[in-house]
């Protein structure tokens, strides 16, 4: 009976989609009397009479809702006064010479790193910034002192002679002997080469900074500019001036303790509370999602595509669930690390962190019906010949004779007996409906109870009454979806089965719409457990801690262990364009360093063997992307460098502000090209926006005057708002552009007030002229670091190849874990219920870190389109389906992992040899086609064209091989059908038939990417093979 099971995957498509809903799920009761058309196959109501929108209803989403949020106004106003208050501080005259001739460092630093954060992490992204300048001054400091070490003192001697007598007959010395300075006559070429060296050393270590520690890059940039200051001004001066940088680090400390003291007494905010509020957003996102399961049960015809608006929202929304953990996760690392008064401590809110991970996995696997409800829908009104010809085509490319036999037999059978799953969805949804509300009433409880703690930390009055309300809530809530739960596994999921009862007995029973319908009702009832597991969660903390106190810092080394993490920012820095190559995941069990060998040399053995491996991986190294990168990095550092050392242009360099061309080669160089074109345009698109709004700041507010502090101030507090508005709120993709924009209103300002209050030897000008030079230096930055991109330049088009490659050898690992654990697992008869198996913990941050690799891998191959068609149209939509089909089966994955969990071992023990799917000749095609798969992407070399195109087609030869009924290994199959069991059974074994299929169009889209190998008459021959030599019953 067994045989059935493949049936399900015609249905199951690979493609995983979502709906969304706008309320809460309805009684199905309150619908028949309330409505006139309960059914979904009836006419559709009218569409009511929609709202006149307001202006604010007609602006981009992240607008909307960052105005109407009270938070996030806060955190506006936080971050606006702040560097309101570092432009104030450089009006005065006394405070202006005090911070020095580079007093707008402090709005600069203001707007690229705002008080947004809480306390203590804010305290940690400023310190990487400020250690980055302090290793920049260190470096150029060794610089400046062995570089006067090697002047040629009789030269030094003779230059200062003649300074002297120059300056002897002026009004003012010292100033012509500080023009002189910087004029270049005291450039000396071997202390000039010293400074070359430190700049190479300096940018060479910056570089690998910026390569592979990616949370780190405002430390790298601010690094660098750092030693970019010393090794550019350093040489012109006759002796060590270790102080170069007092003009940076001043104003720099100046808004770190304006930041501080604003983050601590304007609207201050803990990690903890940033915490539980992200726990909120989270469980409100997961709400959304499993009240969206109600329209996907009542949809229309046609109305669930994967382009539908619906889809797209929920398919974000599902996203966003991993990103938001993902930030939960970072804020966790910091929450012990502070003084913070309310119920909680950091302990105990980061007890919600696990089992909320495990509401999201399964959350995936609900998710995993939207595809076949789609495909049934659309199909609900077609003819049969049509059907079975959609039907026979659903894997997207020719099946075999066998398997489309096999669709044929089963569609026409469902037809006949009207089992269709379009036929199924109004039971299936009256049987789950009381489970799904109240898993949605229990988030809600918990989400009130979670907010309830979060903001009544500083309440005067007394909160127990309130208290006692809102545990009395969740305890109802949780009682209610321990009894849904309950009664749904004893007597709900078995009216399921009442269509089939006729046919359970028959030998071809068209059972493949129960599978689903098991999947489905299995997905509801692991992600109600989840559910009920975080309510439980919450339970015991409002009942353990009953008032706010003060909770001291503990556990200070996890901020050493955060700040060295590198996955803990990556989507901050992919808005900074920083992709990074993707690496494979092995599974902790089967460490790599354990079966991976180097086929031209064992391990070495003795000294000079190690020392020449050492220098074979140096050389290896060498030919890595993030090599070349740092090549490049030192070598347009010294290009750029090179004229602020030459004396007929050292002085045009000085005072044109040729430094900045330098710094911005350095910011717009990336490891891929296609990341770079992309930061151009990002760049130099809003370098003229900031041009421009940069020139309206200071005319609005000074004229043509030279600077009036009272307008310019003013003018700087209204522009300032939507600056910082759109630097904190922008999607991430425009992140750089909004910090290049706001960072060039700064310079405009900044320059003209310095240049109009402060004696300087540079004069830049005011306004106007600020602005022209601003975007020449931006040009000549950018077009330097193009031409070194092209030398030779590193495709992001081969970085996405390379990484579906590495991806789908993850998922290869993935699988054999799971199948392991299904086939090995099963024999631990002592098995007790308890903590989870080691394999779940492994397999969750396996899955998690493919699932973060592919969301990256997405955005990059979207980069990778900046390179455009040079050679030949490049594939972006067959390399974004692959990604799209990875992505479903990281789904799909998930789903299977659940139900794995939830199966009786003993019960899995008996029906293995039964299992169709853990043929061990089955489990070796599947590794064999992902092996293959990725080492074409790999290597570029086409597929063979005898590989299988449909792994259904092989389990089908194996099953029939095998010869193994249900009656030969004494198994009631009728019988256990109406088992609890088989509800996770059914669910593991069509997720396994899921992952073929999706596994199969990976296979199709890597044959058209990488070419296929011609075998003629093959194709002819197979299909007269299966025709002759097919089995009575196909009807698997």
């Amino acid at each position: 009976m067994e045989s059935r099971f493949p049936v399900c995957s015609e249905q199951t498509s690979p493609h995983t989609r979502f709906m969304s809903s706008e309320s809460k799920p309805k009684s199905p009761s309150s619908e028949a009397s309330g409505s006139p058309n309960p059914s979904p196959e009836g006419p559709l109501p009218a569409a009511p009479i929609q709202p006149k929108q307001s202006f604010l209803d007609r602006l981009p989403p992240w607008v909307v809702t960052n105005i109407r949020s009270k938070q996030s106004r806060k955190m506006l106003f936080r971050c606006w006064l702040s560097s309101w208050a570092a432009l104030v501080i450089m009006l005065p005259d006394k405070t202006l010479k005090t911070m020095g001739n580079a007093a707008f460092f402090a709005l600069l630093t203001s707007l690229f790193l705002p008080p947004s954060f809480p306390v203590q992490f804010f305290v940690y992204t400023i310190s990487t910034l400020m250690i980055g300048v302090l290793l920049g001054w260190g470096i150029g400091a060794a610089g400046m002192r062995a570089a006067v070490a090697v002047r040629d003192k009789v030269l030094l001697k003779s230059t200062l002679q003649q300074a002297r007598e120059t300056a002897a007959g002026s009004a003012n010395p010292d100033q012509v002997f500080k023009i002189e300075i910087f004029q270049g006559e005291f450039l000396d070429t071997r202390s000039s080469v010293v400074f070359g060296v430190f700049l190479a050393i300096g940018s060479f270590f910056f570089a690998v900074i910026r390569a592979y520690y990616k949370p780190l890059i405002f430390l790298s940039v601010f690094g660098t500019i750092a030693i970019d200051i010393f090794c550019t001004i350093g040489p012109l001066f006759p002796f060590g001036q270790y102080n170069l940088l007092n003009n940076l680090l001043i104003p720099v400390s100046i808004y770190m303790a304006i930041a501080i003291v604003v983050t601590i007494f304007v609207f201050p905010r803990t990690a903890n509370h940033a915490f539980l509020g992200t726990v909120t957003l989270l469980l409100g996102q997961i709400k959304l999602l499993l009240d969206a399961q109600e329209d996907l049960l009542t949809s229309v015809p046609g109305s669930i595509t994967p382009e539908s608006p619906k889809v797209l929202q929920l398919r974000a929304t599902r996203i966003s669930m991993f990103t938001i953990h993902q930030g939960l996760t970072m804020q966790g690392k910091f929450i012990n690390a502070e003084f913070s008064w309310g119920r909680w401590n950091g302990d105990d809110a980061r007890r919600l962190e696990e089992p909320l991970l495990v509401v999201i996995f399964r959350m995936n696997g609900l998710m995993n019906f939207v595809k076949s409800v789609g495909r049934h829908r659309s199909y609900n009104t077609s003819n049969e010949s049509d059907s079975v010809k959609k039907t026979s085509q659903s894997t997207g490319m020719t099946d075999t004779f066998l398997v489309q036999q096999m669709y044929r037999r089963n569609e026409a059978s469902e037809r006949q007996n009207s089992l269709r799953l379009i036929d199924l969805l109004p039971r299936l949804r009256e049987t789950t409906f009381e489970l799904r509300s109240a898993a949605s009433n229990a988030l809600t409880a918990a989400s009130s109870t979670i907010n309830f703690v979060n903001i009544n930390r500083w309440s005067w009055r007394s909160t127990v009454d309130a208290l006692t309300e809102q545990e009395r809530s969740l305890d109802s809530a949780a009682e209610r979806l321990r009894r849904a739960l309950a009664e749904f596994k004893a007597t709900e999921r078995l009216r399921l089965l009442e269509p089939f009862e006729p046919h359970i007995d028959s030998p071809n029973a068209p059972l493949r719409g129960l599978y689903l319908c098991y999947v489905f009702s299995a997905s509801i009832v692991v992600v109600s457990e989840a559910i009920l597991a975080v309510v439980e969660t919450v339970q015991g903390l409002t009942s353990k801690r009953r008032k706010n106190r003060l909770w001291a810092p503990k556990g200070l080394r996890q901020l050493a262990h955060a700040f060295f993490v590198e996955k803990s920012m990556e989507g901050d820095l992919r808005a900074y364009g920083e992709s990074q190559e993707v690496q494979e995941i092995v599974p902790e069990e089967d460490s790599e360093q354990k079966y991976r060998r180097d086929p031209d040399s064992r391990p070495p053995t003795n000294a000079l063997q190690k020392i020449m491996n050492g220098l074979h991986l140096i050389y290896q190294w060498t030919k890595t992307p993030e090599a070349l990168f740092v090549f490049r990095y030192v070598f347009l550092s010294v290009a750029l460098w090179v004229p602020a050392v030459v004396r007929r242009t050292a002085h045009f360099y000085y005072v044109q502000k040729g430094l900045w061309a330098l710094v911005m080669a350095q910011t717009t160089l990336t490891i891929y090209a296609g990341d770079q074109l992309f930061n151009y345009f990002a760049r130099l698109t809003a370098t003229f926006i900031g041009l421009i709004v940069g020139l309206l700041v200071w005319y609005v507010g000074n004229a043509h005057a030279r600077g009036n502090a009272y307008g310019t101030a003013a003018s700087v507090a209204v522009f300032l708002v939507p600056l910082m508005f759109i630097r904190l709120f922008a999607p991430e993709r425009y992140l750089q552009g909004t910090i290049l924009m706001a960072a060039t209103v700064v310079l405009i300002v900044g320059y003209s007030w310095i240049d109009g209050h402060l004696p300087v030897i540079s004069n830049v000008g005011i306004g106007w002229p600020v602005a022209w030079k601003r975007w020449t230096l931006v040009v000549i930055g950018s077009v330097a670091s193009f031409v070194v991109m092209m030398l030779p330049a590193k495709s992001a088009r081969k970085a996405v190849r390379l990484g579906c490659a590495k991806t789908i050898t993850s998922l290869s690992h993935v699988y054999a874990s799971v199948m392991s654990a299904w086939i090995t697992d099963t024999f631990s008869k002592e098995l007790k219920p308890g903590p989870p198996p080691a394999w779940a913990n492994s397999f969750r941050k396996n899955v998690t870190a493919v699932a973060l690799q592919l969301r990256d891998l997405k955005e990059t191959a979207r980069l990778a389109r900046w390179e455009g068609n040079v050679r030949g149209h490049w594939p972006y939509e067959e390399y974004n389906k692959l990604v799209d089909v990875q992505q479903e089966m990281v789904i799909v994955f998930s789903q299977l992992a659940s139900a794995l969990l939830e199966l009786d071992h003993e019960w899995r023990a008996d029906f293995l040899h039964h299992t169709k799917i853990a043929n061990p000749n089955f489990i070796s095609d599947v590794l064999s086609v992902f092996s293959l798969v990725g080492q074409s992407l790999r290597t570029g070399e086409p597929m063979h064209a005898v590989l299988p195109q449909s792994l259904l087609d092989r389990l089908l030869y194996h099953d029939a091989a095998a010869d193994v009924t249900p009656a030969a290994t004494g198994i009631d199959h009728a019988q256990e059908l109406r088992s609890v069991n088989y509800l996770f059974y059914a669910t593991g074994v069509v997720c396994v038939l899921q992952l073929t299929e999706l596994l199969d169009e990976l296979h199709s889209i890597t044959r058209n990417l990488c070419g296929e190998v011609p075998f003629r008459g093959f194709e002819q021959w197979r299909d007269v093979h299966q025709r002759a030599h097919a089995p009575a019953s196909t009807s698997t």
